[in-house]
């Protein structure tokens, strides 16, 4: 599974019965003075330790907040994702539908490990396009975009379409700037997504030679 951040928290009577008992254990074996400086650094360190699973706790739950009721209304609609994570009962096995959603916002968004989301890509594949083509590039890429990250939120286990093609995708989208070019790419994209999806291409067709063969794009190394 890919790494997700869980619900964290120590309850704070918890917390200083483990400090207590730590003390209780030392005191013992030690002069007044080593043990009271003991004592000290042991309070310091449980207390240090509850603030951190305490803010990791609320970050999760904020994280879980803004997927399930702050959803950005840019994004395709919530209940498009919540239907195709319910209709792979295999990944909620192994994927919480909170998990899954995050790595959907991921997808648009971008994060630490990859910083440029879905909606850079659009926003550069529709710069400087003629009023007609912005808007049947921005409908595919649309359309594309739900097909996409649908499938790449899932559990690294289950799904189909994993980061490389993404990458790949993304290259070929922005190798040649020119409107027909751009359409073209979205286009021929768009159609092997769907082939994957459907099961009428395998996962060893999609590579640097057949963008080249059906686009002639060329790739830098």
């Amino acid at each position: 599974m890919r790494p997700f951040v869980s619900v964290l928290s120590i309850p704070i009577d918890s917390a200083m019965i483990l400090t207590n008992v730590t003390v209780r254990e030392i005191q013992p074996q030690m002069s007044s003075p080593l043990a009271s400086i003991i004592s000290v650094k042991v309070h310091i360190f449980v207390r240090a330790l509850f603030c951190v699973l305490l803010c990791v706790g609320l970050l999760s739950a904020c994280v879980s907040a803004r997927v399930l009721e702050n959803w950005p209304p840019q994004l395709p609609e919530q209940h498009h994702f919540l239907s195709y994570y319910a209709e792979d009962p295999d990944n909620q096995k192994v994927q919480t539908e909170v998990e899954y959603l995050t790595w959907v916002l991921r997808f648009y968004e971008g994060w630490e490990l990859m910083p440029t989301g879905w909606q850079d890509i659009e926003e550069s594949m529709l710069f400087g396009l003629s009023e007609q083509d912005h808007a049947l590039v921005k409908t595919q890429l649309l359309e594309l975009g739900a097909l996409m990250s649908a499938e790449w939120a899932k559990d690294n286990s289950m799904r189909l379409l994993d980061s490389a093609m993404l990458s790949l995708w993304g290259a070929v989208m922005q190798a040649d700037f020119a409107p027909e070019a751009r359409i073209a790419a979205v286009t021929q994209i768009h159609e092997d997504v769907r082939g994957l999806l459907e099961g009428t291409l395998t996962l060893s067709t999609i590579n640097e030679q057949r963008y080249f063969d059906t686009l002639g794009v060329l790739l830098e190394p």
